[in-house]
């Protein structure tokens, strides 16, 4: 998979990741603070009710001896909604105070007189006589919301004449699920279209009194059995003339409406939305982010092959001042550095090559003459003599010794006779063939190696030298000075080797010498 590509997927993945752990939160922080402002509102509503109840009566025996609960929140919510429409009418207000039974007067109806809840509130299972069966027999308190965070909406009271009830006051006690034991006060559940998802309130209230001995048990307890320690520590205290009155706690889930649903699957359709066009971007950004770097990613190896291959100054285009660019300009300098140095060290090595070579021509030549060293010439004659016994071909040999050079260097001067070693050295090397091999013996005598060549041609060569070197205009150098040269030449490979060869051309020299000088000696 190549850079580019796992940079698109780089970017991709972490839009997604960020884009889905922030809607995440959200989402569920919001469900969160919706079901926080549900439970909040619908206590507050419960409080409030509860509180005047007590309030009204004074106990909840005494208030549950005239009139249930629910049906006190009911008709104290539709005299809150009359006094509102008067208001704004202009109409005195309804009175919230319930009339209580006089001496010899008729008691309530049969649903709302005093005595044991069936008697009371009809069968358990029933809202009433007249009225729908309830699921669990208990009050239940589940207004419907405008909307998340919203204010309970009322809903139409079912009466005595069958129509339609008030809304419940708050999220109120009851069971999901469970039927409460008869007793705990009766209510209608809410109109079918206006019922919360499962047909339940979102929130049960539980009842204790300042004892924390349940009175409304929500389908959770039984009246007069204690609250749990567990459940005491949320309980809220209802306050009368400054007193604990009862308790309240709240049972139940988040349960949301219709609209809050509604609401949901927006938030769900916008983090989709959300995450949609993230996508989108991190492919856009992917693409163009991608597409410079690699262009200056692959530059990169380009120059890289390019510099593998011996071209060391190469040059990458730089874009912006981020990581690749600085990676760029360090590359850069590395290629010129590495070019110049690669200069510098082949110039260096050229000249090292060019002072090798004057080294080993300093140590194989003279000096003075420029002509061979004694040294060079012992190896290059074995070598001669080696060959020209293996392919049994001709090999002479032949030493010369200028004559009366002592005369001359006590005559003239050594610098004259330096000079006459010079120019002899010169006609000697200007007479050769590439082949041949001449070089300074030492003081005086000078030795030449002649291959491929046979006595008589070599005694013929070095007479013609003899000749020249006489003949020289010496006088140019030196007035008076003539310079002459003895010679004795070897050519039998019979010797055995070219030192043996050479020991003999020396002692035909000698013999040149006693001749009387300035002649060829050979053997």
């Amino acid at each position: 998979m190549s850079l580019r590509i796992r940079f698109m997927l780089a970017l991709l993945l972490s839009g997604l990741a960020a884009v889905a752990m922030v809607g995440g939160l959200a989402y569920v922080g919001m469900n969160k603070k919706v079901d926080l402002i549900r439970r909040q509102q619908a206590a507050e509503h419960f409080y409030t009710y509860l509180s005047a109840y007590l309030a009204h009566y004074g106990s909840w025996q005494a208030a549950n001896a005239v009139e249930p609960f629910d049906r006190f929140a009911r008709r104290t919510q539709e005299a809150e909604r009359l006094n509102a429409a008067s208001q704004q009418n202009g109409a005195a207000p309804a009175s919230l105070d319930a009339p209580r039974p006089a001496d010899g007067e008729p008691g309530p109806p049969p649903n709302e007189r005093p005595g044991p809840p069936d008697e009371r509130l009809g069968r358990p299972d029933d809202g009433g006589p007249g009225q729908p069966p309830r699921r669990d027999g208990g009050p239940r308190f589940g207004p419907e919301f405008d909307g998340p965070g919203g204010r309970p909406r009322p809903m139409p009271m079912r009466g005595e004449d069958g129509g339609p009830p008030p809304p419940p006051p708050g999220e109120g006690p009851g069971d999901a699920g469970s039927r409460p034991p008869p007793g705990q006060g009766g209510g209608d559940r809410p109109p079918p279209g206006r019922r919360h998802p499962g047909g339940e309130p979102p929130f049960h209230f539980i009842v204790a009194d300042q004892d924390y001995k349940v009175l409304l048990g929500a389908g959770v307890y039984r009246p007069g059995e204690p609250l749990p320690e567990a459940a005491r520590k949320d309980a809220r205290a209802v306050m009368v003339d400054g007193k604990v009155a009862a308790y309240i706690s709240p049972e139940g889930v988040f349960t949301p409406s219709k609209e809050e649903l509604q609401y949901l699957a927006a938030m769900r359709e916008a983090l989709l939305a959300g995450v949609t066009g993230a996508a989108v971007l991190a492919l856009v950004l992917g693409v163009l982010l991608s597409k410079r770097l690699s262009r200056t990613l692959s530059s990169l190896t380009d120059a890289v092959r390019a510099m593998h291959g011996g071209s060391l100054l190469q040059r990458v285009p730089v874009h912006g001042k981020d990581e690749v660019a600085a990676l760029a300009n360090a590359f850069n300098a590395m290629s010129e550095q590495l070019a110049r140095s690669h200069e510098e060290l082949s110039a260096s090595h050229q000249t090292i090559l060019a002072q090798a070579d004057q080294l080993r021509e300093l140590s194989v030549r003279d000096a003075l003459t420029k002509l061979y060293n004694r040294r060079h010439f012992d190896e290059q004659a074995s070598t001669l003599f080696n060959q020209a016994v293996r392919h049994q071909r001709p090999l002479s040999l032949v030493i010369g010794d200028i004559d009366f050079f002592k005369r001359i260097n006590d005559q003239y001067s050594h610098a004259t006779g330096d000079a006459v070693l010079r120019q002899v050295g010169e006609i000697l090397r200007g007479h050769m063939r590439l082949t041949d091999l001449v070089a300074r013996y030492g003081g005086e005598e000078f030795v030449i190696a002649l291959p491929e060549t046979a006595l008589p041609q070599a005694a013929a060569l070095c007479d013609k030298l003899r000749h020249l070197i006489e003949g020289f205009p010496w006088h140019e150098v030196q007035p008076g000075l003539k310079v002459t040269m003895s010679m004795g030449v070897y050519g039998d490979l019979a010797a055995g080797t070219a030192e043996a060869m050479l020991q003999k051309a020396d002692a035909l020299l000698y013999r040149a010498k006693e001749s009387g000088r300035n002649q060829v000696c050979f053997a």
